[in-house]
């Protein structure tokens, strides 16, 4: 209801209402929130970035994979034993659930040797003209495995003129319109005369047939002759050794739902094609048929693989290659690239003029990683020392690094391929500890005194002397127990910041930052005033304090153990201008008890007891 003057009743303003009743007719309106508010939660982890070398699979984009047997179907297998496939093997067996792969080759023309490419094959059409080309799915000599056959059938439908159509008509009346849709490319012909036009629409009520409006009949044909109407469609077939795909009713009109540019490339595994738009008419544009034609050209570019070709760089979608795809992708934490070390013995973009492996260039990868991780403070990286046999010299390999970012992991592993012993990086096994701890308690639990599972034996069994070398600077070692098995013995980062020393707490504090930067968002574009600044506070605050009582801060009480800081002090009037609003947030992580230290005193009776020291 409203007053007299038909005007609606001014009331007062109420939280989460629309008060602008004025610009409304009368009714009943939604009431709209005034904040878009998201509660902070602890953001995934666990999620290990891969780089290395496979036999098939994108090289500009990350792949999602949740088990081996996806890995094997996306990425194919190597007939050569790289480290790849063992690493996320051992991922899966070890705890992971998820991790990003992406595939590296050589893609440089800059480089020397091949440069990898897709093998292709080239369809001609009925004036032997190139018309489309198919190309394998992705680079890789595996495309060359690839057949492909063209078939041109009997025509699966039929229909005959009803009544006669003149010349300049746009539609034609038929006997049924079944199995013609829109986009169809037909044949309509009599004894005589034969046209070929494009289906616009079809009418299954009226049985009509509309051509497109720029196609009007040039020949007019009676009902009667007879004349007949079927679609004009090819069949495509493409083959490898294991696998065998077949695409039917496929046409040549860019405006059908059965284009076969749109087909294929929606649903084959395979191959990808490219119309290339010959000039013409459409139906001289068909590919004739042909018998299994393999494609060729496709090159690996593995063998000749250089520190560049996994930097990679990021210059927006669909230009991202190598590890700096990973920027995109935020759901990683980890990062590990244990193909590096088996490019070192085996491509020549590794090797130095004199034929020597350039270790520089694994540094510079590693480089790499640890500057993606400090850069975005959201991940860790995993490194692989070489297969040093002396950990001396894995020493002086670890001492070219300080980061808090960052851990090694020595020695290689041996596992089982096939009943031979192939030695291989940690960094897969170890990654998969680092999710079995993160999904077991959370990242506060240091991913440690843990069995490698799949792993039976190590290329180095280490003294306890020698890993407490190791370990004092800042090498976990894994360790041979007689009845534990092979174990994470250290969880140090690469560090020579004693508040920076243990992984457990780097990567807390890292998911930490990523969960608010994440579920803070809704922030962006909301009034920066005291009334935000207490929704802030109040929704970080209570997610660090269920992250106190799960057990990731020290301290009996929560004012010991975190603070969360919003107001006019953390944001100045300057500060508010520039458009940010800046929340502190400080915790007390706890860290883990490395040494556990044992007094013992023996009582004798004549001499009384022994003190302690």
């Amino acid at each position: 209801m409203t007053p007299g003057n038909g005007r609606p009743k001014q009331v007062e303003p109420k939280k989460g209402v629309d008060v602008n009743l004025d610009m409304r007719p009368p009714g009943v309106h939604a009431a709209t929130k005034d904040r878009r508010y998201t509660p902070v939660v602890l953001a995934k982890s666990g999620v290990v970035g891969f780089v290395g070398i496979t036999q098939k699979g994108p090289t500009n984009e990350p792949v999602r994979v949740t088990s081996l047997d996806q890995f094997r179907r996306v990425f194919g297998a190597l007939k050569i034993d790289s480290y790849l496939e063992h690493s996320v093997s051992g991922f899966f067996e070890n705890g992971g659930r998820e991790c990003q792969v992406l595939r590296v080759c050589h893609l440089s023309e800059g480089g020397s040797g091949e440069v990898a490419s897709t093998a292709r094959v080239l369809l001609r059409d009925q004036l032997d003209r190139p018309t489309v080309i198919a190309e394998a799915l992705n680079e890789g000599t595996w495309g060359n495995e690839i057949q492909l056959k063209v078939k041109r059938p009997e025509a699966r439908v039929q229909t005959l003129l009803t009544l006669d159509v003149r010349e300049g008509e746009r539609s034609a009346k038929v006997q049924s319109t079944h199995g013609f849709r829109r986009g169809t490319v037909v044949k309509v012909y009599d004894e005589e005369h034969a046209e070929y036009r494009t289906v616009a629409d079809v009418d299954g009520t009226d049985r009509v047939l509309q051509w497109r409006i720029d196609e009007p009949l040039k020949t007019s044909f009676r009902s009667n002759a007879p004349t007949y109407i079927e679609p004009m469609e090819f069949e495509l077939e493409v083959r490898t050794l294991t696998k065998r795909e077949s695409f039917r009713d496929l046409s040549m009109a860019p405006s059908s739902d059965n284009y076969f540019v749109r087909v294929v490339n929606a649903q084959s595994d395979l191959v990808r094609l490219t119309d290339l738009r010959t000039e013409g008419e459409i139906q001289d544009r068909y590919p004739i048929a042909t018998e299994l034609t393999a494609l060729t050209g496709g090159k690996d570019g593995i063998f000749n693989i250089t520190a560049d070709d996994f930097i990679g760089m990021n210059l927006g979608p669909n230009e991202r290659y190598g590890l700096a795809a990973f920027e995109a992708v935020e759901t990683i934490d980890l990062l590990a690239v244990p193909d590096l070390l088996w490019a070192v013995e085996n491509s020549s973009g590794f090797r130095t003029a004199s034929g020597y492996a350039a270790l520089r260039d694994v540094e510079a990868v590693q480089q790499a990683m640890v500057s993606q991780c400090e850069r975005m403070r959201d991940r860790f990286a995993i490194l692989d020392l070489p297969n040093h046999r002396n950990f001396v010299h894995a020493l002086q390999w670890r001492l070219q690094f300080d980061t808090a970012y960052a851990a090694f992991y020595y020695p290689w592993i041996v596992v089982d391929h096939h009943g031979k012993r192939t030695s291989i990086p940690p960094s897969g096994h170890v990654a998969g500890i680092f999710a079995r701890c993160d999904y077991g308690l959370g990242t506060h639990r240091a991913p440690a005194n843990e069995e490698l599972k799949g792993v039976i034996d190590l290329e180095v069994l280490l003294l306890d002397g020698d890993i407490g070398t190791l370990n004092g600077e800042g090498v976990n070692c894994i360790k041979a127990f007689n009845k534990r098995g092979l174990r994470v013995w250290g969880a140090r980062t690469a560090s020579s910041d004693p508040q920076n020393r243990y992984i457990n707490v780097r990567r807390s504090i890292s998911t930490i930052i990523r969960s608010i930067s994440q579920n803070l968002q809704w922030v962006v574009f909301e009034p920066n005033d005291p009334k935000l600044w207490k929704s802030i506070s109040s929704g970080v605050g209570y997610f660090l304090m269920t992250l106190w009582k799960a057990g990731y801060f020290k301290g009996n009480v929560p004012e010991d153990a975190f603070y969360v800081k919003c107001d006019d002090e953390t944001n100045p009037p300057e500060s508010r201008d520039a458009g940010f609003v800046v929340v502190e947030v400080g915790v007390a992580p706890v860290r883990p008890a490395e040494f556990i230290v044992f007094r013992v005193a023996e009582e004798n009776a004549e001499i009384g007891p022994v003190a302690e020291q």
